[in-house]
């Protein structure tokens, strides 16, 4: 969960300083900062001898682009936590001496997907990706036991050292991808040479209660928020993200089933400004298939995402001389644009683009996912 660029196509050279920071650079920093809100150039490498660019937004769509071609693992297996709850699932795939990059899903406990993979160029990063506690492939699925954003952080830094990683040479994440990049940056900082985060998600209590809030994301669907809110109990709906997360983690499919479906409908409604209506309604047919990640998702939304977001935007000072690119939809309705804007005033030498008419989801928003992509290019 979670404007001068001349087309989403231009934000690869726009953004070609990605992987540059002088000593000079970091010693601006502070006072930087304290102009995030002023119209900025991107900073560009010496060699680099084109125009500058404006990175503060874009003014059009663009040409989309089509993910990397199929790709398949060259290294696939499970790791054991270190406090042995948890299997994780874990891949690499692409070049096996080339950037080390580290791909953060979302959710928390979507799990991770093929496509994911394919975001990288793969002649050039050496691509990990895993899934967090509980989703996906890792074991047991959909188990909540210290199922926690430092947990997570703990498990990033394990499976970093067993693969004989110094450090990640870009840390990729997309709406919780994005929070757990940050959170494992701030924590980590010389371990990480460089973000992209897209659809930003900064679990601050507004935001965490947004998407299940008539007054957040119901105003933008207010007959499938009633439908949402009409599957809990009267006495039950005044606390939809306390009454979702006690049915979602049930035992009894009596009553797991019909909370994930319409959950699951719900939040599928809040990916895209265009949903699939088939798959919407698939997903809500078939709560058993759609997975226990929905339970991950309601524990963490529970408990505040396990961090203090007012803290973690005060440690981003620790990770501000790194590259970085923050991409928003500009109608993303699930976390709204704030959340990236908040985030590029704490990061405020981050190149920064607001996607015309894209909604939360890359998966749905060509336009997003082009974006992301250029991004991920322009540090090789």
């Amino acid at each position: 969960m979670h404007r001068a660029l001349r087309g989403i196509r231009s934000f690869a050279p726009a953004c070609a300083v990605f992987g540059v920071a002088t000593p000079k650079l970091l010693q601006q920093n502070s006072r930087a900062r304290a102009e995030a809100d002023k119209p900025r150039q991107c900073l560009r490498p010496t060699s680099w001898t084109a125009s500058p660019v404006h990175c503060e937004a874009s003014t059009g769509a663009g040409p989309s682009r089509a993910l990397y071609p199929e790709l398949t693992p060259y290294q696939t297996g499970t790791l054991t936590t270190a406090d042995g709850k948890h299997d994780l699932y874990y891949e690499v795939s692409g070049n096996p001496e080339g950037k080390p990059a580290l791909f953060l899903h979302g959710g928390p406990g979507d799990g991770s997907s093929s496509k994911h993979r394919r975001l990288f160029d793969p002649s050039v990063y050496r691509i990990v990706v895993f899934d967090q506690r509980g989703a996906g492939k890792s074991e047991p699925g959909g188990s909540l036991e210290q199922n926690t954003a430092e947990a997570l952080v703990q498990d990033i830094e394990q499976l970093r050292r067993f693969l004989g990683i110094e450090e990640w040479g870009l840390v990729v994440g997309g709406s919780w991808g994005s929070t757990l990049s940050l959170f494992y940056s701030t924590m980590h900082p010389t371990k990480v040479r460089g973000l992209v985060l897209y659809s930003i998600f900064l679990p601050s209590p507004e935001s965490v209660k947004w998407p299940y809030s008539r007054e957040g994301a119901g105003l933008f669907f207010p007959e499938d928020y009633e439908a949402f809110l009409s599957a809990l109990p009267v006495e039950e709906r005044s606390d939809p993200i306390g009454s979702y997360a006690k049915r979602l983690s049930s035992a009894d499919p009596t009553i797991c089933y019909p909370a994930r479906s319409s959950y699951t409908k719900w939040i599928m409604r809040l990916l895209g400004l265009q949903p699939d209506e088939d798959f919407i309604a698939s997903c809500a047919a078939n709560p058993a298939e759609a997975g226990p990640g929905s339970a991950i998702e309601l524990h963490y939304m529970k408990h505040g995402c396990f961090m203090d977001c007012s803290q973690l935007l005060e440690d981003c000072w620790r990770i501000a001389h790194l590259p970085c690119a923050i991409i928003h939809g500009q109608n993303d309705v699930l976390c709204t644009p704030s959340n990236a804007w908040t985030l590029r005033k704490r990061l405020p030498l981050a190149s920064f683009l607001m996607v015309p008419m894209a909604g939360h989801s890359s998966s749905m928003a060509p336009q997003l996912r082009s974006a992301v992509i250029d991004a991920i290019d322009s540090f090789r």
